[in-house]
């Protein structure tokens, strides 16, 4: 395939030595609060991590992991009304269990914030071991992916980049998935090219609250309480302020989080910690996924909060207020930010798979592989066909 360079990770040393320069300056904050656990990260948990980082952690190291472990590659997409051709960054690896005869089912997996392509690592090698051909990009804007210049830059454009990138690789028809991010830019593929979507899944759902019948509400299980719950009450009420602050002014913000290492590893460590069910990160992890959004700087990452406030899907009567067609699968963690009711999920998309697990977070590949690649694993395998 034309025009598509196979990429290896390779920051420059200057970039390195001044990472460790700032980390040898970093001054924190002493005054720690009673109310430790409201009031954020504390002075010791950060310390700790700090210091590991000073002393024992490798940027070289993990980056010979990841270009180990993930085949990576970039190319130039087009993309419609002057925001492309963009430079696409992704990860992609064929099925190993159908021969070179004949291709996998294509799988376009979508990742989010502050998550990056580091998303799928965990769950690339059974999914191509299972027959899928893996596309995992990097959001524009993420990663080593490029960004416009040009504002409006929503999910209709991110979701044109990707179909455009699947279309490039010779998958005109494929199957989608996606959580945080990712969920809202696959079900905008979906919506917007439905023919060539052949399954759609998710394992973050949110939606308005539809309306149903005389106004009267579905009897809802302890799970889906639980999930309604926590969406409404925990999320929206008390989470939900650092997408305010990225979405309202990313630029001012990234200044901050693009000079400080330590400034950037606590903003993206507390939403790990309070988004995952009790996943044990080890300093190695939470430093890893922090620098694939230092490197290339936060502040592109932050404006899709701005250009997509709220998602589309989030508004009655807007251009992503449609019903999805094809088949769709939902995999429900416990302690997700938003995987709202079964009955509210059928208003919206033709359901013919829903799992709810017992266990498992905002991260589902990354805490819960093993159950999220069997659920894809059993929901493609029974709508797909060659």
């Amino acid at each position: 395939m034309a025009d598509i360079t196979p990429f290896k990770i390779n920051i420059a040393s200057s970039e390195v030595d001044l990472l460790a320069a700032k980390l040898k300056l970093a001054r924190l904050p002493q005054h720690d609060f009673a109310w430790n656990e409201e009031n954020g990260l504390t002075t010791n948990q950060v310390s700790e991590v700090v210091r590991f980082w000073q002393t024992k952690y490798s940027w070289r190291d993990e980056e010979a992991r990841i270009n180990a472990a993930l085949p990576q590659f970039t190319t130039k997409v087009p993309v419609s009304d002057g925001f492309g051709p963009l430079d696409v960054h992704f990860v992609y690896k064929r099925s190993t269990a159908r021969g070179n005869s004949k291709s996998g089912i294509p799988l376009l997996f979508v990742h989010g914030w502050p998550g990056s392509f580091l998303e799928i690592e965990k769950g690339l090698g059974p999914l191509t071991d299972a027959g899928f051909d893996v596309v995992a990009p990097s959001l524009p804007g993420y990663g080593f992916s490029e960004y416009t210049k040009k504002r409006g830059f929503d999910l209709r454009k991110h979701a044109e980049t990707f179909h455009n990138l699947m279309c490039k690789l010779g998958y005109e028809n494929y199957v989608v998935q996606g959580g945080d991010w990712g969920s809202w830019v696959v079900r905008a593929i979906a919506l917007m090219y439905p023919q060539n979507i052949r399954a759609l899944h998710l394992n973050m759902f949110k939606t308005y609250k539809p309306a149903f019948p005389d106004g009267r509400e579905p009897e809802y299980t302890e799970y889906e309480k639980h999930s309604l719950d926590r969406f409404h009450n925990w999320f929206l009420k008390t989470n939900l302020d650092y997408g305010a602050i990225q979405g309202a002014r990313p630029q001012t913000l990234g200044y901050s989080m693009h000079d400080s290492p330590v400034g950037l590893l606590v903003w993206i460590w507390d939403k790990l910690r309070l988004w995952s069910d009790n996943y044990p990160w080890t300093p190695t992890e939470l430093i890893t996924w922090t620098l694939m959004h230092y490197w290339p700087g936060p502040t592109t990452g932050f404006v899709m909060y701005m250009e997509n406030n709220p998602p589309a899907m989030m508004i009655q009567g807007s251009w992503a207020d449609n019903y999805l067609e094809m088949p769709c699968g939902f995999s429900a963690f416990p302690n997700e930010l938003g995987i709202l009711p079964r009955s509210w999920a059928e208003k919206v998309a033709n359901v013919k798979f829903w799992k709810e697990h017992p266990a498992g977070g905002h991260f589902a590949m990354h805490e819960r592989p093993e159950e999220l690649v069997a659920d894809l694993v059993t929901f493609y395998r029974s709508v797909w066909v060659d």
